[in-house]
């Protein structure tokens, strides 16, 4: 059996297929550790600090762990309220009231990521990567940026910072970095709602899909998400 507690719990990366085979390497890892650490949403059982994951198929994106059920509805609610590029809170809540507590007003919330992406600095960042790809395949800027730099006290600090986009042997390779990213909650959910942004960059752009990789700052599970696998 493998020894999941072998891993450091610095520096590391996990190749994988699709998200099923990079989620259960992360969690296993997480679950080995007892760091006991506290933070402001509760105790965590573990962190790795600088956690790489390259999907090679982004394709496969829908978590199906018996550990980790992932509601599709939901993560398709999400999808719909990002692509919509409305941040007002009573969308998402047409799905869930899990957000109520991230808005700093009770209207609106910052994390949304079609928001930050199409509306909240004034131009269409998605336009503008795109434009930028069609001109010059291989540019190195074609960014977006979603964590702005500010000292503005919130409930809703935008755990994501950026998106980059790559064309290489005529494929789009995406890399996204957190700041900050649960395993539970974050990583299944943010997994899908970006590798579906770069399925839907790669079908405008007519060009087949790289690899997705996912840096994640701190990638950490809490105390009161450690289950046994059924």
């Amino acid at each position: 059996m493998f020894d999941y507690s072998a891993i450091d719990n610095v520096n590391v990366m996990k190749v994988a297929e699709g998200i099923d085979e990079a989620w259960g390497f992360w969690y296993n890892v997480l679950c080995s550790q007892d760091s006991k650490n506290q933070s402001r949403d509760g105790d965590v059982h573990g962190e790795i600090i600088n956690a790489i994951t390259v999907i090679e198929n982004p394709i496969n994106n829908i978590l199906k762990s018996n550990i980790r059920k992932m509601p599709i509805k939901y993560a398709i609610g999400e999808m719909l309220w990002y692509l919509s590029g409305n941040n007002a809170l009573a969308e998402i809540q047409k799905y869930t009231h899990g957000w109520d507590r991230m808005s700093d007003d009770g209207e609106t919330v910052n994390s949304n990521y079609g928001y930050c992406i199409k509306n909240k600095f004034g131009f269409d960042q998605w336009a503008f990567v795109k434009a930028e790809l069609l001109e010059n395949p291989n540019s190195r800027r074609a960014v977006i940026h979603i964590k702005e730099p500010n000292n503005i006290d919130s409930k809703d600090v935008n755990c994501t910072v950026s998106l980059q986009f790559f064309i290489r042997d005529n494929k789009l390779y995406m890399t996204v970095y957190m700041r900050s990213n649960d395993i539970w909650m974050g990583f299944p959910y943010d997994v899908f709602q970006f590798t579906c942004m770069q399925i839907l960059m790669s079908m405008q752009l007519g060009i087949e899909l790289g690899t997705y990789t996912h840096i994640a700052g701190s990638l950490h599970l809490y105390e009161r998400n450690v289950k046994k696998e059924e």
